[in-house]
């Protein structure tokens, strides 16, 4: 017997099938001569130090100095700061992965 998702009746990989026909296509858009258009490149290159702002909540890339630990995400918020290492110190690095809003930042999920 097939495997059923329990919320839709469906079988998981036709919900997946469904949910990828709605993506936007990158190819033959209007404009572009019919040509297929490269992925934009992540505009997250930015390296942070311990002390600055963090500018997005979401998953960063933790980069140690001397690689006493290896580089590891971990989830911060947007506002705080970014924190030393124990460690390394104010040498640690940062740098986005994944940009993901923060869920009492949102208007159904903060405070009221």
């Amino acid at each position: 017997m097939p495997l059923v998702l329990a919320s839709s009746g469906m079988r998981p990989h036709a919900h997946f099938e469904r949910q990828r026909r709605f993506r936007p296509s990158r190819a033959k858009q209007p404009g572009n001569g019919g040509k297929h258009m490269p992925r934009k490149r992540s505009e997250h290159r930015t390296v942070f130090a311990a002390g600055d702002i963090i500018p997005e909540s979401g998953i960063y890339e933790v980069i140690h100095q001397h690689a006493h630990r290896d580089a590891h995400e971990s989830v911060l918020v947007k506002g705080d700061q970014f924190p030393d290492c124990e460690v390394c110190h104010e040498q640690v690095r940062f740098r986005v992965v994944r940009v993901a809003p923060y869920i009492f930042d949102d208007q159904d999920f903060g405070d009221e």
